[in-house]
């Protein structure tokens, strides 16, 4: 029996305890890996140039920048790679919270995989990279699609993307909540439609071509948005 105000103790079983391991040691590698080609750049650089002189340190300041490009490259690579190899994307549904369930496993690390490299990519702001990675690691993302920066897409394997969509700058796409437990919905934007800086689009949500959601926000869980219509509010109305 459990008394009031004493603490819910969580055992870990021999399962939980490997998973929480590989949750550690997996994305160690991985951006270990990416960091290679990057290093061996710099490296190879600093071996011709003297950046005590000073048309050498402006050389060597551009040359970071396709050093970043680099390390972009190769966290895409590095981070799609481990994801696909381990088949980490994962599908809609109710599941666990702890590391006892597959799924909540894979969920956190895809997340740990993920994160880091997307971040990475809104540093500068170049949307065609940021699709090619989003399409590798199993989000359904159109032709033209803009992402303007410092938006979060935070669970790419179940989120569809129209062709010529804007996602506005810190707009917020989710399609996980945990409650109770771990619940994972679709979410589905359509062709032709404007999301606007700092919406929230949660779980289940399912956006109809042409579309224009206001700035700001917030389309609440399971909602359907209708074909060529305006939305705006906290929640979001039709206009």
């Amino acid at each position: 029996m459990r008394y009031e105000g004493e603490e819910k103790k969580i055992p870990l079983s021999p399962i939980a305890i490997m998973r929480l391991i590989l949750l550690f040691f997996i994305p160690i590698i991985s951006y270990g890996l990416a960091l290679v080609p990057a290093i061996f750049y710099a490296y190879s650089l600093l071996k011709y140039l003297d950046i005590t002189n000073l048309l050498h340190l402006v050389a060597f300041s551009i040359l970071l920048v396709f050093g970043y490009l680099i390390l972009s490259f190769s966290s895409i690579f590095s981070s799609a790679f481990f994801i696909n190899t381990l088949s980490l994307k994962y599908n809609e549904g109710i599941y666990g919270k702890s590391l006892e369930d597959k799924t909540a496993f894979k969920f956190a690390l895809y997340f740990a995989l993920y994160y880091p490299t997307y971040k990475l990519l809104n540093i500068f702001v170049l949307p065609p990279l940021k699709s090619f990675f989003l399409s590798l690691i199993g989000c359904k993302i159109g032709k033209n699609v803009f992402l303007a920066g410092e938006e979060w897409i935070s669970d790419p394997c179940v989120i569809e993307i129209g062709d010529n969509t804007m996602i506005g700058g810190r707009a917020l796409i989710t399609g996980h909540l945990a409650e109770d437990k771990l619940i994972i919905k679709k979410i589905k934007i359509g062709k032709n439609c404007l999301i606007g800086g700092d919406s929230f689009i949660m779980p289940g949500v399912t956006i109809e071509d042409n579309v224009v959601v206001g700035a700001k926000s917030l389309i609440t869980k399971n909602k359907r948005l209708e074909k060529g219509k305006i939305y705006a509010g906290v929640p979001a109305k039709e206009l």
